[in-house]
């Protein structure tokens, strides 16, 4: 039986976190058709203009006000995990756990360092894990809209980018559901601790320890997932502004998909080295030939490429190449991240 507090806490997350998560999408939707039906009444040249109408800043807002809500409501949630779900045994056990995580350590099949009981194992889990990273996207996306909102870019260009943020919210409502089933795997595992007793806990401690040492509370959780999000997020407007692009040849078009590249660029391979050092620790030296890191290296060298373009981006040829390896670059990122749940690997969801 999970505490009390856990089950209150969950209770006022399923109950709280969809309602707002579906106001933002249902801001998102109203957001893109205001966009659209200015393209309508054709305001500015080519009706691809400047202005933007109230209705787009107020819903651009509250958008924006709605996701960052529910984020905060997310961190209240894994702050209640960390306070409520220590990994308590008894005295008489926990002696006996640390004996034989020493003993461990002495045969050089360690790794784990002795717990000090009187401040139990707790789990501080990042805010980018199951279907929370998706969220975690989507909300990195739609605060770096502010940047072409801010800068008034094109009407036309505005509606493509809030057509994506309609697919990353509404996919993150109906598919990840972060608020309706919170955490699922983790409680799956987690939630036998509550019930066992005896040496069927110190069992069960095994089992969680080194998941919660190496993953959950592991220091590059919380930095190499949450920059490869953050890349894959900005590198989507790098992808919308080149297919604008190929078919305006607008250089406004190629200053944004530049602007986004470079930082998402520094994102991804900031990313990548500090996974380096997280997949010798988890798995050891041989993991180079794992399909999604293969894949992943290949992603970095095609957005390098990607980024040398601009070099020569003042001769017609090579503008419409640079668009359409930018947009390469992109299929290259999508595939990259879903090869991890249809190929065997290291990263295999």
């Amino acid at each position: 039986m999970l505490p009390e507090s856990i089950v209150q806490a969950t209770a006022l997350l399923e109950r709280v976190g969809p309602w707002l998560l579906g106001a933002a999408a249902a801001a998102s939707l109203a957001l893109l058709l205001s966009v659209v039906a200015d393209l309508a009444r054709g305001r500015g040249p080519s009706g691809d203009g400047r202005r933007r109408s109230r209705p787009e800043r107020v819903l651009f807002f509250a958008v924006l006000s709605l996701l960052w809500v529910s984020f905060a409501l997310l961190a209240w949630y894994h702050y209640r995990i960390w306070s409520d779900v220590p990994l308590e045994v008894p005295a008489d056990i926990g002696r006996w756990i640390n004996n034989n995580l020493e003993a461990l350590a002495r045969q050089g099949r360690g790794g784990l360092p002795p717990v000090d009981w009187s401040h139990p194992p707790r789990y501080a889990i990042p805010l980018w894990i199951e279907g929370e990273k998706f969220f975690f996207w989507a909300l990195v996306y739609s605060t770096a809209l502010l940047y072409p909102f801010l800068r008034r870019t094109g009407t036309g260009f505005r509606a493509a980018l809030y057509g994506f943020l309609n697919i990353y919210l509404w996919g993150v409502f109906i598919f990840a559901r972060p608020f309706t089933e919170p955490l699922a795997k983790f409680w799956a595992a987690v939630s036998p601790w509550f019930a066992a007793g005896g040496f069927v806990k110190a069992r069960l401690f095994f089992q969680l320890y080194p998941k919660m040492i190496f993953f959950y509370n592991s220091p590059y959780m919380w930095i190499h997932p949450p920059l490869m999000f953050a890349a894959y997020a900005l590198l989507t407007i790098t992808f919308i502004a080149c297919i604008f692009m190929l078919f305006t040849a607008r250089r406004e078009h190629e200053r944004e998909a530049y602007a986004f590249a470079k930082i998402g660029y520094l994102l991804l391979t900031f990313g990548m080295l500090i996974g380096y050092p997280w997949a010798l620790q988890a798995w050891g030296p041989n993991w180079w030939w794992d399909p999604k890191i293969a894949a992943s290296i290949m992603m970095w060298f095609l957005y390098s490429a990607y980024l040398h373009t601009r070099l020569y981006t003042h001769r017609r040829f090579l503008w419409f190449v640079s668009a359409g390896l930018g947009i390469l670059c992109y299929l290259s990122l999508v595939f990259t991240y879903f090869m991890a749940w249809f190929f065997p690997g290291e990263q295999t969801f």
